[in-house]
């Protein structure tokens, strides 16, 4: 039986710490640092005490706080919180609290994690003893981590003078707070969206569902530091942590933070104890999709580089690619109300993990974290093929 690829592809649908040795290149942002979780290994660092205004990241300390306090039993998720005026006119990403209205503290903890509530850090503010009292106890808990390099003015990360981070600090931070309240990962900060009042707000970390095994954990960006994000991700079993700050833009941002992790879980896959960007591991080669539809996998994967409306623009891309060597094919999908689009595929791959490995190949050397895995039935699954 003969196979026609791009048939096939049409088909497929979205579904403290130790200093490693110096980087021949960066990120294109002002600072960063990147951990191994499991290990503790610093596996990339760049300017990581660097003093740094740290806009909603401050968020994360403003909940460590929280879910402390709900641990010790002084407060309770089914706590009523009364939202006051100032509150309410609080400026800036809001999950919609009107003055006047009673909400629990459960509910404003979701709202302060997923739509990055401003209006939500300030009501539980006042809620437990007013706004310099909670800054108070944000500084006292900054120390008792070891952020040196860190002093909070306000709990949401509005623009305030003074209100300074490092990624060293934030790393700390980061650390302290997944180890200590791991099930928040699953029940706020990897939510993509989150409704109040009847205002929807979509989670501002666009990696979610983007950059494999990211599942939180903030972002936050004001004029005077750029785009910032603390993201986490795990794969394989391994969690690896980034802190990413200073981008000239959330998708210069987003775009070296799914670089750094990419590179980061090649690096420790392959034994490597830091990431030196530029210096990536051995692209695979790709086997020819013929093979690998006919292995009889379940399901099988591939790479979305792009994708168009024009599929003239699409054939150049693919082009491209394959001057460059990859094994590029184009496949339509009709998306309904979004119309019909022309994908830029790379390789087919009978298994989840040949297609990370390529695809962390290709970030770690190409810069193409970027990509997209997906997945479909494979159609010839358990069908015998024969010649002729």
């Amino acid at each position: 039986m003969r196979i026609r690829r791009a048939t096939i592809l049409t088909a497929i649908l979205l579904v403290v710490f130790c200093v490693p040795t110096a980087h021949a290149a960066k990120l294109a942002v002002k600072s960063s640092l990147v951990m191994d979780l499991g290990t503790g290994r610093v596996l990339y660092e760049q300017d990581a005490d660097r003093r740094i205004a740290p806009a909603s990241l401050t968020k994360i300390m403003t909940l460590y706080v929280l879910n402390e306090m709900l641990q010790q039993g002084k407060a309770s998720t089914k706590d009523i919180i009364t939202v006051s005026r100032r509150a309410d006119d609080t400026g800036g990403s809001t999950m919609n609290l009107k003055a006047g209205e009673k909400v629990t503290l459960g509910e404003v903890m979701r709202g302060m994690a997923i739509a990055s509530g401003n209006d939500g850090c300030i009501a539980v503010a006042e809620h437990f003893g007013g706004i310099k009292k909670w800054v108070a106890k944000m500084n006292a808990k900054a120390r008792e981590l070891g952020m040196t390099n860190t002093t909070f003015k306000n709990p949401n990360g509005l623009p305030a003078e003074g209100q300074l981070t490092s990624a060293r600090d934030m790393m700390r931070l980061a650390v302290s707070y997944i180890r200590r309240f791991p099930n928040t990962l699953q029940t706020m900060h990897c939510k993509t969206s989150y409704t109040h009042n009847g205002y929807t707000r979509r989670n501002s970390n666009r990696l979610l569902g983007k950059c494999d095994g990211v599942d939180g954990l903030k972002t936050g960006y004001v004029r005077a530091s750029g785009f910032n994000i603390v993201a986490t991700a795990k794969r394989n079993g391994r969690r690896i942590i980034a802190v990413v700050l200073g981008g000239k833009s959330w998708r210069i941002r987003n775009r070296e933070t799914e670089k750094i992790l990419d590179a980061s879980f090649a690096a420790v896959q392959s034994g490597r104890t830091y990431v030196a960007l530029g210096d990536g591991p051995a692209v695979p080669d790709v086997e020819p999709a013929e093979k690998v539809l006919a292995s009889g996998a379940d399901v099988i994967y591939s790479l979305q580089e792009s994708s168009w409306r024009n599929k003239v623009d699409a054939k150049k891309r693919a082009a491209s690619l394959e001057k460059r060597g990859f094994d590029a094919s184009i496949a339509t999908v009709n998306l309904g109300s979004k119309g019909t689009w022309h994908r830029v595929m790379i390789g087919v791959f009978k298994n989840l993990s040949e297609a990370r490995q390529y695809k962390s190949a290709i970030a770690a050397k190409y810069e193409m974290g970027y990509t997209l895995i997906l997945k479909t039935a494979n159609p010839y699954a358990g069908e015998t093929q024969t010649g002729g």
